[in-house]
């Protein structure tokens, strides 16, 4: 990535917060209104007060009945700023606190809808670890430069703008000293801050790799153990800890040498501090109290200087950490809803007719066409089985129905309408999908099975429990229905997902239905089973059957034969068998091996 990229996409992190701070205006306006007034009250007005005091001790002596009289204004104004500014903080950090949660909240909440609209293309290449870090590096951004605003950033504007506006008048030469440093100083922070910034992304980008290869490693951590592939793991993480700590200790050292010149600067400071101390008065005539003033300021200013040290270190990190989920958001989804999308009409009597009509289709990333002017055309009710070699297209046929990708040319229609002028809700509610390797969240049995139907009553869920023939191994689980599946159902055996899986399709009960290899984790019992529940789940429904046990299409209405994205034959499974063609050989190679063909679908 280029500098200007770089910088283009700092911007856009700024955009998505900026944006965030004007929707949350009740909180921030008056955060940004009482930041400087309790700064001047606690830090300038009450010093400037004390100034006066030791001003007037030091021209005139005061007898003790004197104190009140000459003394008590300045004691009431005193204590009436210190009580006010204590006042003020509280409500700060109140206001900080409130605006933060609220912000965070809904940031996370952007980022999420963001991942979620993305298309399958992308998720098949992002690590899910690293999008949760990602997620998370994105909103305490946020929470770190709000904080830096806060508490540093408005704090070191008030500080100047107090400490020149009341001591340029009272002391000049010392303020314009003073002027000249501090300028030096962030003029050297400004330069070190654009030096760091390419060294603080590559450690963020590392740290990101470093939980997704975490995240990766301990997701897959049967597939690790079965392969004795712990040393391996171990191996590859270390070289992810590597580079990240290589990458912090780059950003380390730039930081130190930096923070050298920092201290030269504030030295300088210093010093000049203690000459204008010891000559002020003699030099200039400056009253004593004046000099304690100049000196308080100072050393107010010192810290302020650091913490704009640190300001530029903390937005230089927060804006690295921002910059992976930044480049997300900008992210154009490529299955979006048009603009004027309907819902997807149905009825009960009349649904379910899907046309492919000279559809072509290759992958966001390049490569050649899977489909190419490709035609299919099924009645409503109809049950087709597809099968062919791998890379066929056969998966890929069903994520073109489901919109998980778009078709770059033609049309694919559900009733008359084509699929990309509807919402993407309504006609994935009116299909139900069974995947060749179903994922299952980490909640309860019940809820993964309900989740295609949020309001599906306890009946309910357990009939299709049992129509799928998951309620026996159910009743044996700890806590039956209630049970946790684990992450990603890892509780669960494969057979026991797919029925799962199985059952959540049938309680959905939509119009369409597609089955991809729905039974190829099952054993033959369980499966014969199965097949007699989706007999019963696919009469009356359009139902897309994809399958390299040609056992399970064998009764359906009709065979699709696919071969590079073409249909080479299409029948009954006795008409394919009569023609001796594509599907005879598959189906005589099948019997002959007393297993399954090899039809693995193609990655998508």
């Amino acid at each position: 990535m280029t500098k200007s990229e770089d910088m283009t996409l700092a911007r856009r992190t700024m955009h998505y917060y900026w944006q965030e701070v004007k929707r949350n205006w009740r909180y921030n306006l008056p955060l940004l209104l009482s930041v400087p007034i309790a700064i001047f009250l606690g830090g300038y007005a009450s010093n400037w007060i004390i100034s006066e005091v030791i001003n007037k001790l030091t021209a005139t002596p005061v007898e003790s009945g004197q104190v009140w009289s000459e003394f008590g204004v300045f004691i009431m104004l005193y204590s009436v700023a210190v009580l006010l500014s204590e006042v003020f903080w509280r409500l700060i950090m109140f206001l900080g606190w409130k605006s933060e949660i609220i912000s965070i909240g809904r940031l996370n909440q952007q980022c999420f809808e963001s991942i979620s609209r993305q298309t399958m293309h992308f998720h098949n290449n992002k690590f899910g670890g690293s999008l949760v870090n990602q997620v998370n590096r994105f909103s305490r951004a946020f929470e770190r430069l709000m904080d830096t605003a806060i508490w540093q950033i408005l704090p070191i504007i008030s500080a100047f703008t107090f400490t020149f506006i009341i001591l340029g008048p009272r002391f000049p030469q010392f303020t314009i000293g003073l002027a000249i440093l501090s300028f030096g100083f962030m003029l050297v922070a400004w330069f070190s801050f654009k030096k760091t910034r390419d060294l603080s992304k590559k450690e963020a980008n590392s740290h990101n790799k470093m939980v997704g290869q975490l995240a990766d490693s301990i997701t897959n951590v049967s597939t690790v153990k079965s392969y004795s592939g712990e040393d391996l793991e171990r191996r590859l993480y270390e070289q992810r800890v590597r580079h990240w700590k290589d990458s912090t200790l780059a950003v380390m050292r730039a930081i130190v040498k930096r923070d050298l010149g920092f201290g030269l600067i504030l030295t300088a400071i210093s010093i000049m501090t203690i000459i204008f101390l010891a000559g002020g008065q003699a030099w200039f005539g400056v009253q004593i109290g004046t000099l304690v003033l100049a000196v308080t300021y100072m050393i107010s200013l010192l810290g302020r200087l650091w913490d704009f040290n640190r300001v530029l270190r903390d937005v230089n990190q927060a804006l690295a950490d921002a910059h992976e989920m930044t480049e997300i958001l900008d992210t154009p989804n490529r299955v979006k809803d048009v603009t004027d999308a309907k819902p997807l009409l149905t009825t009960p009597t009349h649904s379910g007719k899907v046309e492919f009509h000279n559809v072509s289709f290759k992958h966001a990333d390049g490569g050649e066409h899977i489909f190419k002017h490709f035609d299919l055309s099924i009645p409503a009710g109809q049950r087709i089985g597809l099968v062919g070699h791998s890379g066929s297209g056969k998966t890929t046929l069903t994520k073109l129905l489901l919109r998980f990708s778009d078709v770059q040319s033609g049309q694919i229609l559900i009733d008359g309408q084509n699929i990309a002028k509807v919402t993407q809700d309504s006609l994935r509610r009116a299909i139900a999908y069974v995947p060749q390797e179903p994922m299952l969240f980490h909640r309860t049995v019940a809820e993964n099975i309900s989740y295609g139907r949020s309001d599906a009553t306890d009946t309910e869920i357990h009939e299709a429990a049992k129509q799928a023939n998951a309620i026996e191994f159910i009743k044996k689980l700890p806590k039956k229905f209630k049970t946790l599946t684990g992450e990603r159902g890892v509780k669960l055996s494969g057979g026991q997902k797919q029925r799962v899986a199985i059952a959540r399709a049938i309680l959905k009960d939509a119009p369409i239905l597609v089955l991809d290899e729905a039974t190829s984790a099952l054993d033959t019992e369980s499966e014969k089973l199965i097949q007699d529940a989706l007999k019963n789940l696919m009469r009356g429904r359009t139902s897309i059957v994809i399958a390299h046990r040609l056992s399970t299409v064998a009764e359906l209405d009709r065979i699709i034969v696919l071969d590079d994205g073409k249909i080479v034959e299409d029948g009954s499974h006795e008409e394919l068998l009569a023609r001796n063609g594509k599907y005879a050989q598959l189906w005589n190679r099948q019997a002959g091996l007393c297993g399954v063909i090899d039809t693995d679908e193609e990655a998508e």
